[in-house]
């Protein structure tokens, strides 16, 4: 047990802090998603009876964030339709289930349109770390004004990332798949389609600037 308590200890003077939802001291400029901690789903209703949940595997985003003014931020999303992750609990099955979730012109038909994006359009702050941002997402080669309620996580500063401030966000939308020129499936698949993300940002070209430093 003691050895317990000790290696415990030792873990949380590894860690930093957990973050509380503050902008004070935040650096405003260019951040970009910070890959190996970001989700985001997909949700319909599958027979009218449960949930059916898929991530989105591979996605960039970019984000001009002023800390003072939050609603003078931008975003920009692209998503790669193909990456997808389900829960098919075959291994075979899965990846050739994933892959026509990706490609069949009944779902995400990406050989003809192989990238989802959302540019932002305005930004309104509704409380001290919530808004809305409200953009343009094409999905299917069709652009639909679309508005996701964000909340702001927090800043933390951990230290193999130099200290660098890494700020966190969540956001989810509902929107209507047919909205999109998309109705396959009606009446087993539901035309409502949530969307939520969840992840963090780094300032611009970190990653890049560390992988020129030689060790």
């Amino acid at each position: 047990m003691r050895i317990l308590a000790v290696s415990a200890s030792l873990l949380a003077l590894t860690l930093p802090a957990q973050a509380n939802p503050t902008l004070e001291g935040v650096a405003s400029g260019l951040y970009e998603l910070e890959k190996t901690h970001a989700f985001l789903t997909w949700t319909v209703q599958h027979n009218g009876i449960s949930g059916y949940s898929v991530n989105f595997t591979d996605f960039d985003a970019d984000l001009v964030f002023d800390a003072e003014t939050p609603a003078n931020s931008q975003l920009s999303v692209n998503i790669n339709p193909t990456a997808l992750n389900t829960n098919y609990p075959d291994p075979v099955k899965k990846v050739e289930w994933e892959e026509e979730l990706g490609t069949d012109p009944r779902f995400l038909n990406a050989g003809e349109f192989p990238a989802i994006t959302f540019t932002s359009t305005s930004v309104e702050q509704t409380g001290d770390f919530t808004g809305t941002v409200t953009g343009d997402l094409t999905f299917l080669g069709v652009t639909q004004p679309v508005t996701l309620d964000v909340s702001y996580g927090g800043v933390a500063n951990p230290p193999w990332f130099g200290q660098r401030d890494v700020i966190g966000f969540t956001a989810s939308t509902t929107l209507n798949r047919s909205d999109f020129g998309q109705t396959s499936m009606s009446g087993v698949i539901s035309a409502a389609v949530e969307i939520e993300f969840s992840g963090e940002f780094l300032p611009k070209n970190w990653f890049r600037r560390c992988e020129s430093i030689s060790y």
